[in-house]
């Protein structure tokens, strides 16, 4: 097995933020506009580096993306045992000879689109596995099947049209409506996946397709008498729970109906007998009770508030279900979904140092004195604005890796800068989208090297004529939004 090197880059990184809060002070923007000087009282010690460390692999937030991606490992392995998936896999691989290269853009199209409309982020991963095996399976290489999906999810995110997660963050910072110049954002994402065509229509393949040291998750080959039907119906059930949990239907499209219906489910209040023993002594009687509410949690959310939590426990629910419905006893299900945990356990822990870098950052608030060093090299020229903007939300991206974090340490700044809410707008996602390509502390990108042990030296050497291609449209399509009007 091959080292990616990603430990060792993702740590230096960490060790040049922690050089950096030596160098630029603390600061911050209390009104979006003024900078308040803070001094160097955050500065990373010795010790505070470590505390920092453990910080990270204990905040809630980053632990849940940790989860998800170890239960889709958990759902892999019990598919793997079942007999019929690594069967299904090579079945439609079979189907595909000589339309390998539309199976190839269409999975590519879909998840690039996915991301640019309903941007789920990491929960997508929970698909990605099986569309890998499929490219690895007709032929192609681990660089082709990265590119082509979680390369995708980054053309997805570069052209990010209403998707919430991008675009609706990004929108909200600025203060203007979720289909702000749409326009130049379809002609951005039409032109980002242009240029990624044209790299995957250049891939080639090899005669010697589905090595087992290649797919990580494609498991055995058994043959079995039971039936693919179970399977296809989890992947469609994941699928329909992933898109009515995880889309944010009012914010997006408008749609209270899923709030309302959660609402009245857990308002719903019939009289019960009850029984209780308290310090006071016994109680009994009749009362209201908000039974779903006390059945599944006050903290239950609606559709389309889902985050990484609800499908985490979807998909264990999933995998446990599988492994009944292909006659595994409970305690066999529970130990291959605990060995395939095991196999994503690396990936897991990655991805988490990823965050540890935002977590650095945001701790000790350097970046804001450093963006302003950048930006204030700003000239009277528009276009040099957006150059210096484009460095600016370059680094940011790089050391603010999750755009939540990105568009309230780093966007308000630029956007002061470029003083144009549709050249920010387009730049912001564009850049943020790119820097995630190359940028090692890119936990989409980690994600998907790490899963498929491919060297980070090696994804560079593939992918950076892409990445100046993508770097080229962003920069041309935000210099016409300065000044087309639409």
């Amino acid at each position: 097995m091959k080292k990616t090197g990603l430990f060792k880059i993702i740590t230096i990184v960490l060790l040049v933020v922690m050089v950096l809060t030596w160098i630029f002070s603390a600061s911050y923007l209390p009104n979006g506009t003024e900078i308040a000087e803070m001094g160097f009282e955050y500065k990373i010690g010795f010790f505070d580096f470590f505390q920092l460390l453990f910080g990270a692999y204990s905040f809630p937030y980053f632990i849940q993306i940790a989860l998800l991606i170890l239960s889709v490992g958990a759902l892999y392995e019990v598919l793997g045992k079942t007999g019929k998936y690594r069967a299904w896999v090579e079945k439609i691989a079979a189907k595909l000879k000589r339309k390998e290269l539309i199976f190839l853009i269409v999975s590519s199209f879909v998840i690039a689109i996915l991301t640019s409309v309903f941007d789920f982020g990491f929960s997508l991963f929970i698909f990605l596995p099986f569309i890998i095996s499929i490219i690895l399976a007709i032929g192609y290489d681990k660089i082709t099947a990265c590119l082509a999906t979680f390369g995708s999810m980054l053309i997805g995110t570069i052209g990010s049209t209403i998707g919430y997660n991008t675009t609706g963050l990004i929108n909200k910072i600025l203060g203007v409506e979720l289909n702000n110049a749409i326009t130049f954002k379809i002609v951005l994402f039409v032109l980002s996946f242009a240029a990624l065509l044209f790299f995957l229509c250049a891939a080639k393949r090899s005669k010697s397709a589905n090595k087992e040291d290649l797919d990580l998750l494609l498991g055995e080959k058994n043959s079995t008498k039971h039936s693919i039907i179970p399977i296809i119906i989890i992947f469609i059930l994941l699928f329909v729970l992933l898109v009515l949990g995880c889309t944010n239907w009012e914010s997006t499209f408008g749609i209270t109906a899923f709030n309302d219906l959660n609402t009245t489910i857990t308002e719903f209040s019939p009289k019960l007998p009850f029984f209780h023993i308290t310090t006071n002594g016994v109680e009994y009687g009749m009362e209201e009770t908000a039974i779903f509410a006390s059945i599944f949690g006050k903290s239950v959310a609606a559709f389309g508030s889902w985050g990484y939590g609800e499908m985490t426990v979807i998909i264990l629910i999933a995998t446990i279900v599988l492994g009944l419905c292909y006659g595994m006893k409970l305690k066999g299900t529970f130990e291959n979904m605990f060995e395939g945990a095991k196999k994503l356990l690396v990936p897991a822990a990655l991805v988490v140092l990823t965050y540890a870098v935002v977590y650095f950052s945001g701790n000790t608030m350097f970046y804001t004195t450093l963006e302003n060093t950048i930006l204030s090299l700003t000239s009277k020229f528009k276009v040099v604005s957006i150059l210096t903007s484009t460095i600016s939300i370059s680094l940011g991206s790089l050391l603010n890796v999750d755009m939540v974090y990105f568009v309230n340490y780093v966007l308000p700044l630029v956007m002061n800068t470029l003083n144009n809410n549709v050249v920010t707008a387009i730049i912001s996602q564009g850049i943020y989208g790119v820097t995630m390509l190359i940028a090692p502390t890119s936990a989409i990108l980690v994600l998907g090297l790490s899963y498929l042990n491919i060297p980070y030296k090696e994804w560079i050497k593939k992918i950076w004529k892409l990445v100046l291609i993508l770097l080229a449209v962003v920069l041309i399509v935000s210099i016409l939004a300065l000044y087309i009007k639409l």
